[in-house]
């Protein structure tokens, strides 16, 4: 905890020394992953103790056992055609550019299975439209000119290799692929092309790598079975490309994307640069989790902090019986190095507003948690439609619209001002002024809530909220403001017909104001429609009655209680804050 002491000290003396001008929330945390399954540290720690990879799937992945793929029930069509796996590359393209990088390949049109040209080691083609619903192979000349080779057809093509040397590069993706078809796919409702590597099941997975070449070969095993098991599972959920209906031809004509979480495929790229993971591959050829003979889902993940998450407790719906909550201390042990045991992260409250729908937030707080430790649920206190309003919202939710590295939390506020605390009634108004520059504050630090609010601060709040500026002359419309920091804002409030001052020469700038007072200033202000009179018992024969009624028409106002306005009680500068936040949301 010494490490996560130092990491919050040293974000919160950042925060406070570039004195932002709305609140942070502060994110200090432990892990990283959604926290479902293999704990890749986990395994990692597992594999330096001497456990094999059997063993590290067993402890990850409950009343699970190893098997070949094509003994596994249900996995039919991925055990028969020799290359399942559509791995959509590229989507909606109006071209497709490829190389031939090693060997050769022949380019043909599919439904017609008519070869209408070959391309040789280091040329570079497109595949592209040629006037209405056609396609044809465009060769790259050494000029950079593109000529049409041989007939055009329908778009549906491939580039076929012809020696098993034969490799792809794909310019777009900075990948090249080998062992595989390259497919040209018509997105079936509009012109643009899909681009598809067609390829068998080895040939995906050793184009992963999902952890470092230096971990423990058990490791590596294990994080490979469980990438081809959830290959195998994605490839069921999708069924094989005969099958593909509308929606999927559309999308990517694809039964594998290749930058899908958390796989992602790079091709011969990535074999040709993780040799020990490729060995691996060859090691477990064709295993695969399974429970009851059946493919397993396979999810996993970085780390966690020292226990890994039932599946209902992150995704919801029904358990699944071999993702439990298990003990993952190799995770958290010295063995491993984990460079994200800890972390902290620092989030503007501008973001938090915007992606859960407030005007301004200024408080999360944790208010559920799961036995292992993750947030369950947070509350988010803020300011919606002018009023006060308080989400409770799931912390894997909050986990993935704020990019939190895991959902093992805790939450720390920053205010903007030291005096106004996240719990404090008014907070999140207050935030709302600061938010929109209509105050720094009676200090720099400190907003001093509960003080009066003056004329002349009145007359500040009020031209800073409308956005008016001072007349350009020389005007001196009031005796008394003479030298007043608020002498410019007294002088625009006069111009604009607001105020007449409390006399006809002077504006009484320290004077305090009373609420009924105020209730006059804002529906001057923002021409707030007429009310009802005699709205509250106490306002009856006020000089400030039709102003009172606008005001409580409008919404603005309830009272002081639920019959009186207090007309003549001080406005407090919090007060001031509601009364302006509720009067901008009308606007």
């Amino acid at each position: 905890m010494r490490l996560v002491a130092i990491l919050v000290a040293a974000l919160l003396c950042v925060s406070l020394t570039a004195q932002t001008a709305i609140a942070a929330v502060l994110f200090y945390g432990e892990g990283s992953g959604h926290g479902v399954g293999l704990s890749q540290y986990g395994a990692k720690a597992m594999a330096i103790g001497g456990s094999n990879y059997q063993a590290i799937l067993g402890r990850y992945f409950r009343g699970s056992t190893v098997q070949q793929a094509v003994t596994s029930s249900g996995a039919l069509f991925v055990a028969i055609e020799d290359q399942p796996a559509w791995v959509g590359l590229l989507q909606n393209q109006s071209q497709i550019s490829f190389q031939v990088e090693r060997g050769s390949a022949e380019l043909c049109f599919d439904e017609s299975s008519t070869c209408v040209a070959a391309a040789a080691e280091g040329e570079t083609w497109s595949f592209g439209p040629v006037g209405i619903n056609a396609c044809g192979f465009w060769k790259t000349t050494r000029s950079g000119q593109q000529d049409l080779v041989g007939p055009f057809g329908a778009c549906v093509a491939s580039a076929r290799p012809l020696t098993e040397e034969s490799t792809f590069r794909i310019p777009r993706k900075a990948r090249s692929y080998r062992t595989g078809t390259l497919r040209f796919r018509s997105a079936t409702t509009n012109s643009d092309l899909h681009l598809v590597f067609q390829t068998d099941l080895e040939t995906y997975v050793r184009g992963l790598a999902e952890i470092p070449e230096s971990w423990p070969v058990d490791s590596l095993k294990a994080q490979v079975v469980v990438s081809r098991s959830l290959a195998v599972w994605n490839l069921l959920e999708a069924g094989s490309e005969a099958a593909f209906d509308l929606a999927r031809q559309q999308e990517c004509h694809c039964n594998l994307q290749d930058d899908a979480q958390p796989q992602l495929f790079r091709g011969f790229t990535g074999e040709s640069t993780h040799p020990n993971w490729v060995e691996a591959t060859k090691m477990t050829a064709g295993e695969i989790v399974t429970v009851s003979s059946a493919v397993a889902y396979t999810p996993y993940f970085h780390s966690s902090a020292g226990w890994t998450e039932n599946y209902q407790d992150v995704f919801g719906g029904d358990g699944v019986s071999h993702l439990v909550s298990v003990n993952d201390s190799p995770a958290i042990s010295d063995l491993v190095d984990n460079p994200l045991r800890y972390w902290g992260r620092s989030v503007a409250s501008r973001s938090v507003a915007t992606l859960f729908g407030f005007s301004w937030v200024n408080d999360l707080e944790v208010v559920a948690r799961n036995p292992t430790g993750t947030v369950q649920a947070v509350a988010i206190s803020g300011i919606r439609s002018g009023r006060p309003e308080v989400d409770i919202v799931e912390g894997v939710d909050l986990q993935t619209k704020l990019g939190l590295r895991s959902a093992v939390f805790t939450i720390i506020i920053e205010p903007r001002f030291t005096d106004v605390p996240p719990t404090h009634q008014f907070a999140g108004e207050i935030a709302g002024l600061s938010e929109l520059e209509i105050t720094d504050g009676c200090t720099p630090l400190t907003f001093c809530p509960s003080l009066p609010v003056t004329r002349e601060e009145m007359a500040a709040f009020l031209i800073r909220a409308l956005g008016l500026e001072a007349p350009n002359n020389s005007a001196d419309s009031f005796i008394d403001d003479n030298g007043s920091a608020f002498e410019q804002d007294i002088e625009a409030l006069y111009a604009s017909g607001i105020t007449t001052g409390c006399s006809k020469t002077e504006f009484c700038p320290t004077d305090l104001v009373t609420r009924g007072e105020m209730a006059a200033f804002l529906v001057r202000a923002f021409d707030l429609p007429a009310g009802t009179a005699n709205s509250f018992v106490d306002a009856s024969g006020s000089f400030f009655e039709e102003d009172i009624s606008a005001l409580l028409a409008s919404g603005i106002t309830s009272g002081c209680d639920s019959t009186n306005y207090c007309p003549e009680r001080v406005v407090s500068r919090q007060e001031m804050a509601a009364f302006l936040v509720r009067v901008l949301a009308l606007s």
